[in-house]
């Protein structure tokens, strides 16, 4: 059965006519006819009865002209979403959150996304940065935030650079060093250091240690745990002193002090993965005003956008 049986065949009960259905849907009246007497013999039912000046419909005529419709209505609607749907106005999507880094930007980001597309439906799962490209590989997310990707993953996935963001010394407030305004990384040699997990975050890890050892030392690491929020509790316990990224210092406490490092080369990339070969309206669309947002931040300048001090 054809829309444009249906269409045809709805135009005419309308209408109660031939001549005055072809007129409305600009086609012939013969061809009309044609197309209705086609429905009738694929029903196998006689839905109108025609008269030599009206068109009447039968009884089930009249049973089929409401279903009709609503078949002509969802057709419709079909083509509007998947129109929709091809400009990334319809559909849905995945992120994955990554901690404090996304916090600083995707609450704001995510209200501005659904009041512009309020027909995508946006699901949000946290995840370590490590995890991010497992879940991207997996299909388990759509679009992920991380630090790095790792090279045996790069075939599989697409990045771009967001920002790069300084490392901080989370110092508790009564240590020698929280009284400068900035401190060399050197400083921190021997002193004891309280590191992210590196099976939770190896690209973070790995970093900060060789930074150390750019700077000529190996760190004394007494301390990793797998969450930002449980490193400050022990730099407040005074267990030790951290390295974080800016960011960590939205969950600053009274008795830790945040200070910058004086080597400008110690920064960490924070960057959006998506799977290569895939295309995804919805996703274009997010990722278009991500990296419409990283262009405001990339022109605000690391310092200034983490609250610091020049």
């Amino acid at each position: 059965m054809e829309l444009r049986h249906l269409r045809y065949f709805c135009a005419v009960a309308e209408e109660r006519s031939f001549t005055a259905a072809a007129r409305r849907l600009h086609a012939s009246q013969s061809g009309l006819s044609g197309q209705v007497r086609d429905l009738e013999r694929e029903m196998g039912v006689l839905l109108l009865r025609r008269h030599q000046r009206e068109v009447s419909l039968t009884p089930e005529g009249s049973a089929f002209l409401p279903e009709a419709k609503e078949i002509l209505n969802r057709a419709e609607q079909a083509v509007s979403i998947a129109v929709k749907a091809s400009q990334g106005e319809f559909g849905k999507l995945s992120l994955g959150l990554c901690g404090p880094v996304t916090a600083m930007f995707l609450p704001k980001l995510i209200r501005t996304f659904r009041k512009r597309y309020p027909a995508v439906t946006l699901s949000l799962k946290e995840y370590l940065p490590f995890e991010q490209v497992k879940a991207l590989i997996n299909g388990d997310i759509d679009l992920g935030f991380t630090r790095t990707v790792p090279p045996e993953a790069k075939h599989l996935l697409k990045s771009q650079l967001l920002f790069r963001e300084p490392l901080l010394a989370a110092i508790p407030k009564d240590h020698p060093l929280a009284a400068g305004e900035r401190i060399g990384l050197s400083q921190l040699a021997g002193e004891r250091l309280i590191l992210f997990s590196r099976e939770a975050g190896p690209d973070i890890f790995d970093s900060i240690t060789a930074m150390c050892k750019r700077a000529r030392f190996t760190p004394k690491v007494t301390a990793t745990p797998n969450s930002w929020q449980s490193m400050l509790t022990l730099v407040e316990a005074a267990e030790g002193i951290s390295l974080v990224p800016a960011c960590v210092q939205q969950l600053r406490s009274n008795d830790i002090v945040f200070r910058p490092l004086r080597d400008a080369r110690c920064l960490l990339d924070a960057i959006v993965v998506w799977r290569r070969n895939e295309t995804d309206a919805v996703r274009e669309s997010v990722l278009a005003m991500i990296l419409e947002k990283r262009d405001e931040w990339g022109s605000a300048g690391p310092k200034t956008r983490f609250g610091l001090t020049a």
